[in-house]
């Protein structure tokens, strides 16, 4: 599969253990996590019921999803706790000149 870098946002616009939505068209978002320093990004969609996972309480690789309380491994999508069943899916990520890519065909 071919890459599809595109630019996103700044490392300075989202704090230590904070997550930001970043449209990128076509009625879809995706979250873009600062966790220590270390930028993930993931569907912004928990998988259970379409709640927005910047919302959610973020302790470091982990994302509580506010609605029901299931839990993700950020840097994998890794579902860690019910009610959650299917893992979200995540994107490649790179800095370059302090700006976030992501690959959207990763």
């Amino acid at each position: 599969m071919s890459e599809n870098w595109i630019k996103t946002l700044s490392v300075y616009q989202i704090p230590d253990e904070e997550a930001v939505d970043f449209d990128v068209g076509s009625n879809k978002k995706i979250a873009i996590f600062n966790v220590n320093n270390n930028f993930f990004a993931t569907d912004n969609l928990c998988t259970h019921e379409d709640a927005s996972l910047c919302d959610g309480y973020i302790d470091g690789d982990t994302v509580e999803c506010p609605l029901h309380q299931g839990v993700f491994k950020i840097s994998t999508g890794e579902v860690l706790e019910p009610p959650v069943t299917k893992n979200l899916k995540t994107y490649k990520t790179k800095i370059v000149d302090g700006n976030i890519f992501v690959d959207l065909n990763s």
